[in-house]
């Protein structure tokens, strides 16, 4: 048998039978470099249902296989059980368990190698541990890796790990940044109602007042006019009194009742600019919007960086990408660290792998600052799996034993053990919130249009006074002043 085999590969998933003239064995090799195993398979091994190859071989008798790690930043790495920094690498921590787990189920041992890059295309040839794989250097990744299809022409995935989410993760803007908030407390049909109310008693009042003109019994009704009665809606509004205190009761009334509609009003209107001031909005729901908002955006620091933002095939995420993205060039990509950190600031949203991005949220941000978070899925990640060299002769065994840990649930463990999850708003109703700039910045527009109106009429009042000093006013039949007042248009 070892003559006229010799030295053909038949590894643990191989399932070749030797029949020889007084027995039936089941050969197969461990390495390429060892002896052929030749197990007897019985007398009614013919007529038998054997189990499938990777089931019956579950010991490679310590053989070494060659594998390799990545840690891309060394200078923070403290260790694969460091649960303090797992945000840095966390694809490698979480694979690395399963696989040393699979070691020891298979009673076999890593020959390890260490690299710093996944693996990128160049021209068909692959660097990082893509490219060791490629080359034949290595068995096996003891990471995963994006299953993308430039990927899968030179190296196979024998088992899904976990899906791997990337999002946008933002603190929606406050509803001042995206509205006038002064105009938000009411509906439109309030607006309207209320202001027809106003108008109605600013014209009763001037209708009252014209007649006391012309009966002359209340004094003070007579020197209102109807830009007076405007005024007097106006100042209700704005919770000011007025300097005409009539004598008669039916301007009395349509006051006091004016006074109690504002007050009523305002008294609303408040409660609800408060609780507005306090909420954030929800203006932000899809790209689009995203793209159209003052945000400004950032991208973790990865391989797929720009290749998936590239490949999309999404209008909203290439129109984003271009207009967002491009323009900023590097300092578009941050790490996780800083890309978190920014996104207390307000108005910056980040493209962050989930798992990553919430294990520092979790740390860092107040109750508060966590019930404000959004996220917005720009594009979807593919699966990730262990990847081995091509047409490896391990691959049904370690698929086998991989599921094996799914099954039972070691994988899931080790999935909640090393990825954060999205934090729980405990404090959605606590706190306040600041009121800035930008939150009354319609009311100071307004107080800025009224300055420069007033100023305006100012110099509109002091040209028709000018005007009115230097020209009499002349009657039509009064031929001196006629005169006069020629030479001094004339002049």
């Amino acid at each position: 048998m070892e003559a006229t085999l010799g030295m053909t590969l038949m590894l643990a998933d191989a399932d070749v039978a030797w029949a020889a003239s007084n027995q039936l064995l089941d050969v197969y090799r461990i390495k390429h470099d060892q002896p052929l195993i030749a197990t007897p398979l019985g007398d009614d091994a013919a007529r038998a249902v054997l189990p499938a190859a990777p089931t019956r071989r579950r010991h490679l008798n310590n053989i070494y296989i060659s594998g390799s790690v990545i840690i891309s930043l060394p200078q923070y790495f403290k260790g694969w059980n460091d649960l303090t920094t797992r945000h840095i690498d966390i694809v490698p921590k979480v694979t690395y368990p399963l696989m040393m787990l699979l070691a020891e189920d298979l009673h076999f041992r890593y020959n390890l190698k260490q690299v710093e890059w996944y693996g990128e295309n160049r021209n068909g040839s692959f660097d990082g541990l893509a490219g060791q794989i490629q080359r034949n250097e290595i068995e096996v990744g003891i990471t995963s890796l994006f299953m993308r299809d430039d990927r899968i022409q030179v190296m196979h995935f024998f088992s899904e790990t976990f899906e791997l989410r990337g999002a946008f993760i933002f603190r929606q803007p406050a509803m001042s940044s995206v509205s006038n908030v002064f105009l938000l407390p009411f509906s439109r049909g309030v607006w309207l109602a209320t202001g027809l109310v106003l108008a109605l008693a600013a014209v009763l009042l001037a209708l009252i007042a014209r007649r006391q003109q012309l009966r002359a019994v209340d004094e003070a009704m007579e020197r209102l006019s109807f830009g007076e009665s405007v005024i007097f809606s106006v100042g209700t509004v704005c919770q000011q009194g007025f300097h005409v205190v009539p004598d008669l009761v039916s301007a009395r009334i349509v006051m006091l009742c004016s006074l109690m509609l504002a007050l009523f009003a305002f008294t609303a209107y408040s409660a609800k600019i408060v609780a507005i001031l306090q909420t954030p909005s929800d203006a932000i729901r899809t790209i689009e919007d995203l793209t159209r908002s003052p945000m400004t955006l950032g991208v973790q620091e990865t391989t797929y960086k720009r290749t998936y933002f590239a490949e999309s095939t999404q209008p909203a995420t290439q129109k984003l990408y271009r207009q967002k993205l491009l323009p900023l060039g590097d300092r578009a990509y941050l790490s996780v660290v800083d890309g978190v950190a920014r996104l207390r600031t307000g108005l910056f949203a980040f493209q962050v792998e989930e798992p990553s991005g919430y294990n520092i949220i979790s740390k860092t941000f107040t109750e508060r600052e966590k019930c404000g978070l959004t996220q917005i899925q720009a594009f979807k990640l593919p699966m990730v799996a262990v990847p081995m060299r091509k047409h490896s002769g391990y691959k049904e065994l370690f698929a086998s034993r991989m599921r094996w840990q799914r099954e039972t649930g070691l994988l899931d463990r080790t999935r909640k053990l090393w990825l954060a999850l999205k934090p729980r708003c405990d404090a959605a109703s606590g706190g306040f919130v600041s009121v800035g700039i930008i939150d009354v910045l319609p009311a100071l527009h307004v107080l800025i249009a009224g300055m420069a109106a007033s100023l305006f009429f100012l110099a509109i009042e002091r040209s028709m006074a000018r005007f009115h000093r230097y020209v009499p006013t002349c009657k039509s039949f009064d031929v001196p002043c006629r005169q006069q007042l020629q030479r001094t248009v004339e002049a």
